[in-house]
């Protein structure tokens, strides 16, 4: 498999992105649901940005708006965080798209617009927000409202001073009339089913007295202004920080209607350690093992317990130009928690570019889904990198294990001691046949059917051969079997910095 993402699965653990018209959501303990229907409704996400100084979403200047939200579908998102800046609403509401790019000097992107979305230069900022969430809502596309920032600007550094409460640009006031602006705006439009209160607090200023009194009242206003609306709570330190949270609860009363949001990069370590690093110079199985054990103390807590709510990942990303080795690794890891949890997620970004950026036009975004055209996939490989969130494997007619796709109905059961894997509707196996060779499946009976999840990142299966050697399971190189080899770096060893990717296999319960 040439994807340097390798995770790779034995059970069914995606549940499919539907497009429908869900309408509205609600939450059931840790789940987010169809309200009318009862049934589960998973977010797929991709963040799509509007809160830079033209204060629109970004690629309209590329291609016609349709053509736009056409490609969140082909690519299988469900949903679109939709971010945007508090002055939209509170000082800008009323003035007009081309006035806002005759004073960021920025003619080719007037002319881009005039060719494949005219009709937004005569809008207003709100109109064109409004003209977005229809046609995503015509395409059945969800929208989650994203209040990215309050002065448009590009998110985030510490001193930005658009961080936290009290700060120049962020005066709680008038960011709780911009939030009800928003809701009261959207009240009734089926296509937003959430709104978000504030994209990654940040700064000098932080502390939890503030957090606590003004998220309150955030959550409430839109509450109370558009009750039908998932509201989502954000954390400290960048939205990696909720573990406050155990101690004294958010006592505030939304219904049903409560989620918990969090982001995570390979550059975000623990808080606000930039430790990007670590995941080329520490043993790959620690470092994803520790970084589990954070998610799971600083977030992942929420979801579980008598008080258990919805947790949605609203931002991880990689660059998408494939450069960089950290990225992939980290993203292998991280969605080893995605797929465990079965969590709700957003990938930053769709726009594959901005109009302007810090003062520069035409930007390019090496983190988007779309390349600076708006026509082609920046990663050619991503499609195949996330359908390893609904692959299981199959058994092929020599009766050895490969990777298969999810629509077939071959699966696997654990055995009753919790050492076997039994091919579904059968007897038999899963079973090592030697060093190098196929997985096959077979009696039951035999001490190469018996497996253990080993090493730090508990990602690896291990057996043992009839010479009392540990081999794992591993993904073939060279085709998709899945054979044993001795494995690769399962103590925990500062010097064994080999990559063990190809060996991470997860069970996880299936929902078909």
């Amino acid at each position: 498999m040439a994807s340097p993402l390798s995770l790779l699965i034995l059970f069914l653990v995606f549940i499919s992105a539907s497009h429908s018209n869900a309408y509205p959501l609600s939450t059931q303990n840790r789940w987010i649901i169809d309200e009318a229907t009862g049934q589960r409704a998973k977010l797929v996400c991709a963040n799509w940005a509007g809160h830079l100084k033209p204060m629109i979403p970004e690629g309209l200047d590329k291609r016609p708006l349709k053509e736009l939200v056409g490609e969140l579908v082909k690519h299988n998102f469900n949903c679109v965080r939709l971010t945007y800046a508090i002055y939209m609403w509170t000082r800008y509401s009323h003035e007009n798209v081309s006035a806002s790019f005759a004073s960021l000097d920025a003619p080719e992107v007037v002319q881009g617009i005039s060719k494949n979305n005219p009709s937004v230069l005569s809008m207003t900022h709100v109109q064109a927000f409004h003209a977005v969430v229809h046609e995503l809502g015509v395409q059945n596309v969800k929208v989650l409202l994203d209040n990215h920032v309050s002065e448009p600007m590009w998110c985030c550094d510490d001193d930005d001073e658009n961080g936290f409460f009290h700060d120049r640009h962020f005066n709680p006031q008038e960011w709780v009339r911009g939030l009800t602006l928003a809701a009261k705006h959207f009240t009734g439009n089926h296509a937003v089913v959430a709104m978000s209160l504030r994209n990654e607090l940040h700064g000098p200023r932080q502390n939890l007295q503030d957090w606590y009194r003004y998220m309150s009242q955030g959550a409430v206003a839109i509450h109370k202004t558009n009750p039908n609306v998932l509201v989502l709570i954000s954390g400290l330190n960048y939205d990696t920080e909720l573990q406050f949270l155990k101690s004294k609860p958010l006592k505030i009363d939304l219904g049903k209607k409560m989620v918990y949001e969090t982001h995570l990069y390979s550059w975000s370590g623990i808080g606000t350690l930039k430790l990007k690093e670590i995941w080329t110079k520490q043993p790959l199985n620690r470092i994803c093992a520790n970084n589990i054990k954070g998610i799971d103390y600083r977030v992942g807590f929420l979801t579980t317990g008598k008080n258990a709510a919805p947790l949605i990942f609203t931002e991880f990303g990689f660059n998408e130009e494939g450069s960089s080795v950290e990225d992939s690794r980290f993203l292998t890891c991280l969605q080893t928690y995605l797929l465990g949890k079965d969590l709700d997620w957003g990938l930053w970004a769709f726009q594959g570019s901005y109009y302007v950026k810090k003062d520069q036009v035409q930007v390019d975004e090496s983190f988007g889904l779309m390349d600076e055209t708006w026509h082609h996939l920046r990663y050619p490989n991503l499609t195949h990198k996330f359908q390893l969130l609904q692959r299981k494997n199959i058994v092929n007619e020599k009766n050895e294990v490969e990777l298969g796709s999810c629509e077939t109905k071959n699966r696997w059961v654990g055995g009753e001691n919790g050492t076997k894997i039994i091919l579904h509707g059968t007897k038999k196996c899963l079973t090592a046949a030697g060093e190098g060779l196929p997985v096959v499946v077979s009696d039951c009976e035999r001490k190469s059917s018996s497996w253990k999840s080993v090493s730090l990142s508990k990602l690896h299966l291990a057996t043992m051969n009839q010479q009392e050697e540990q081999l794992c399971l591993q993904k073939d190189s060279n085709s998709s079997s899945i054979v044993t080899s001795k494995c690769i770096c399962i103590k925990d060893d500062s010097l064994c910095l080999d990559d063990p990717q190809s060996q991470w296999f997860q069970l996880v319960e299936t929902n078909v």
